[in-house]
Parts: C-alpha cells; structure tokens; sequence
C-alpha cells in the first residue's frame, strides 16, 4: 500500500515538472540570453562590427542560451559543446528537404524510406548522429519543444522592443 502511494506522489510531481517545464524554460532562456544580447549591444556601440559578424554572435548566444536552458537533454549537451568547440560558426545540422514520393511503395520501399528520414532525422537533431535510433527518438521531442519555446520568447523580446 504504501509503495502505490509514493508511485502516486511520484507521478503526482512528474507532472508538475512537466507543466511547470514551459515556464522553468523561458525563465532559463531569457536568463542567459537577455544578459548576452545586451553584452552584444554594449560591444556593438562601442566598436564597428559589420553586420554578419554581429548576425553570427547573436546567433551563437541565442544557440548557447538553447543549450544551456535544457541541460538535462543530451542533444543540449551536444549543442553546447559544439558551441564552445567553434564560438562564433554555425554548427553543420543538415537543412536538406526530403522529398515525397507520390506514388505509392511496397513494404520494401516504404521501410527504406523510413529508414531515409530517420537518418535525415538524426543529421538535424545536435548529437543525433552518434545516438542509437531509440535515444534519438526519445530526444528529438524535448528538442522539438525546446526550440518552440525559443521562438515563443524570441517573440515576446522582440514585441517588448518594438511596443
């Protein structure tokens, strides 16, 4: 009896955790990424950078604020330390679009096809390419709504400058 009772209180938190997970996120997003854009905008007023140089360090901070708002993820941890590896280049993540075939394929086909979209899969997940398919498919979800949450506070920077 007792041990359904911590299962349930286990559970009972899990669940928390995950609805309180949007809300830890962007508060650990903006924590790193508010304080690194302004570090950018103070060195941009002081020195001439031209413009591509700037686009590259804010993207390598906004990347490095991804990273390091979901540590406990091990795509995070790939993400940082490809980072930290080449501070100011894009990582090498394939943008390649599959395409779909119209026609219908036989079972042969098919699972070739599914083989080719988790490889392709593997390529734009940070560090996918050295997990197996079943660590890859357990992360490529965090990673997923990581990086929506990310264009959720992007957002919200951006109108707060504007308004």
């Amino acid at each position: 009896m007792e041990r359904q009772i911590i299962t349930k209180r286990k559970r009972v938190s899990s669940l928390k955790e995950k609805k309180n997970l949007k809300a830890v996120f962007a508060r650990r997003y903006a924590s790193h990424l508010v304080p690194a854009l302004k570090k950018i905008n103070m060195n941009k007023c002081s020195s001439q950078i031209n413009s591509k140089s700037f686009e590259q360090t804010v993207k390598h901070e906004v990347d490095m604020a991804l990273a390091l708002s979901a540590q406990e993820f091990a795509w995070s941890r790939f993400l940082q330390h490809n980072l930290l590896s080449s501070p100011h280049e894009d990582p090498s993540y394939s943008s390649m679009i599959l395409e779909r075939s119209s026609h219908k394929q036989d079972g042969k086909e098919e699972g070739a096809e599914i083989k080719k979209k988790l490889k392709e899969l593997q390529k734009l997940l940070p560090g996918g390419e050295e997990m197996n398919m079943e660590d890859m498919l357990s992360e490529v979800g965090s990673y997923i709504v990581c990086l929506e949450l990310q264009m959720i506070v992007l957002k919200s920077l951006v109108q707060d400058n504007i308004s």
